[in-house]
């Protein structure tokens, strides 16, 4: 009797344990660095060896589209933030600046 006791006091704490361990996780804030203006798209080119790069200032205003060398994973931090880093230096050489449509001024 004094074994069984024994044992499901340990099962208890071990699902104490992972319970607190899968909440220690979940709670992890995200840190997602969003750029000041514009956005890009990736899309990994068809021979799987590289990646395009689209620069947007606004919904329909493309500045450039770049190729990168090798396959970019989005999902890490320090490729985001080159990407920002680039999105921004490509804005400030686009010469019309994203000339600003609104959409209610849309014929």
């Amino acid at each position: 009797m004094k074994i069984i006791t024994h044992y499901m006091l340990a099962g208890l704490l071990m699902a104490g344990g992972i319970q607190k361990h899968a909440v220690g996780k979940a709670t992890r804030p995200a840190r997602q660095p969003f750029p000041e203006k514009g956005f890009w798209v990736t899309e990994t080119s068809p021979d799987k060896k590289s990646t395009i790069v689209k620069y947007y200032a606004h919904s329909n205003h493309m500045v450039s589209e770049v190729a990168e060398p090798e396959v970019l994973d989005v999902r890490k931090l320090s490729v985001r933030k080159y990407l920002n880093e680039q999105l921004r230096k490509e804005l400030e050489k686009d010469t019309t600046h994203g000339a600003n449509i609104k959409l209610y001024e849309i014929r």
